[in-house]
């Protein structure tokens, strides 16, 4: 896959423009004012980012401390599971910026029904908010994704 950039600032895309690659679908939803963002890997089994504003009251710097706290449920939960199991338990914390977003991102590695599949929780900082979400896919996807999230930017 060709890394492709393509700006994403129409003015249904909400308070944020960040950058796609040219076959990935990017849909915003104001869901009752959270602004929720969903982009799709061409083929949907490859990728899905989702992420959305944060509400409870954070500062960037709380963000690798709750990146913890989320992949720390996530394992408790994927314990639990049926549809899934970790083919790992271990997870770091690190990382990522761009020119306008700063945040932290922690790796599982899962298997289910014969695939491994990866998924990324993540928390950012872009222009003083707060945002979080999530990264199901293939690793080689991910990196495109861990791109578009570096590119965030406020709209205008």
């Amino acid at each position: 896959m060709a890394l492709m950039l393509v700006g994403c600032s129409r003015p249904d895309t909400g308070p944020l423009s960040f950058q796609s690659l040219a076959d990935w679908k990017v849909k915003h939803d104001p869901l009752g004012g959270l602004d929720f963002y969903t982009v799709t890997a061409k083929a949907p089994d490859e990728g899905l980012l989702m992420f959305s504003r944060w509400v409870p009251p954070s500062r960037p710097e709380d963000l690798p401390g709750l990146v913890q706290k989320l992949a720390d449920g996530f394992r408790e939960q994927a314990k639990k599971s049926s549809e899934f199991a970790l083919t790992s338990e271990e997870y770091r914390v690190e990382p990522f910026a761009g020119e306008y977003c700063q945040g932290s991102f922690a790796v599982f590695q899962t298997a289910s029904r014969g695939a491994n599949t990866m998924v990324s929780m993540f928390m950012m900082s872009v222009d003083g908010r707060v945002w979080n979400g999530q990264f199901t896919g293939s690793p080689d996807t991910w990196k495109h994704a861990l791109t578009v999230l570096k590119s965030l930017k406020k709209a205008g």
